[in-house]
């Protein structure tokens, strides 16, 4: 019974995008209930499906790939509320929530064994999968912002002034939080990469394919990097910078492949 219960984040994620989708629609917003507290509901009922889970598992909710994805989810979203409050914009709503749609989907159609035993899930685990998770959340909340000042900015340059386009962020605020997501993200990643190694030596853990599973992280660390780098240096144009950003997301899907494929 409890098992089932996987299926609830994609349903609640799925219920939860229709009024964001309506009050985006809308010329003005309407003054009943505000459609973040739908986002909240949601984020809610997900961590206790986590937790509940957990408990009746009695180990750490990530002990696949594919649960660690429904964690990265949690965080994803969690990252959009706060995006929401500091953008005051709900415009970019429908988007992650249909994110979280799809990941907690892949998420519950996968079922497998935890690949460590419990005695391995030290806190040293429990600190690079945390850290790893919620880099990659935040990665992916970048390459969204870097998507959306895409469509802004050509929205704003062909004189498109439509109902979605002024609810949307401006540009300069896109920019700032693309920056700041991509930045945070990836010291994230590499925090539960240095950590994940160190668990894996204090526990003579063997790591097979560790080249591969390496190069896409370090893929997607020297990717963010650099994207920070080259705009502190003047060298990039925000537009540069977004269309990098956009792309980031390929190293992101890269490391999930490479760690539900059990490289």
């Amino acid at each position: 019974m409890i098992e089932s219960t996987r299926w609830i984040p994609p349903l609640i994620y799925l219920l939860a995008c229709f009024p964001y989708l309506r009050q985006v629609l809308q010329v003005r917003p309407t003054g009943r209930l505000p459609v973040i507290a739908w986002g909240i509901v949601a984020v809610g009922i997900h961590a206790a499906q986590i937790v509940a889970m957990a408990v009746f598992r009695g180990r750490m909710p990530f002990g696949t790939m594919w649960e660690a994805i429904s964690v990265a989810v949690l965080v994803l979203m969690l990252s959009y509320l706060l995006l929401e409050r500091l953008a005051k914009s709900d415009a970019l709503g429908t988007p992650f929530l249909i994110l979280a749609v799809l990941g907690t989907t892949f998420s519950a159609l996968h079922t497998e064994p935890a690949r460590w035993p419990i005695h391995v899930q030290s806190s040293l685990f429990l600190t690079h999968v945390s850290l790893g998770v919620s880099g990659l959340a935040l990665l992916t909340t970048a390459s969204l912002l870097a998507a959306a000042w895409l469509w802004q900015y050509r929205q704003l340059r062909g004189k498109r002034f439509s109902t979605l386009s002024r609810r949307v962020p401006d540009l300069v605020t896109l920019d700032r939080l693309f920056l700041a997501a991509s930045s945070v993200g990836a010291v994230l990643l590499g925090l539960g990469g240095a950590m994940g190694f160190l668990w894996m030596q204090e526990w003579n853990i063997p790591i097979t394919n560790g080249t591969a599973k390496s190069a896409t992280v370090i893929t997607a660390l020297v990717w963010n990097a650099g994207i920070a780098m080259l705009r502190q240096r003047g060298q990039f144009s925000s537009r540069s910078t977004a269309w990098l950003g956009l792309l980031g997301i390929v190293p992101v899907i890269l490391v999930l492949w490479a760690g539900t494929r059990g490289i």
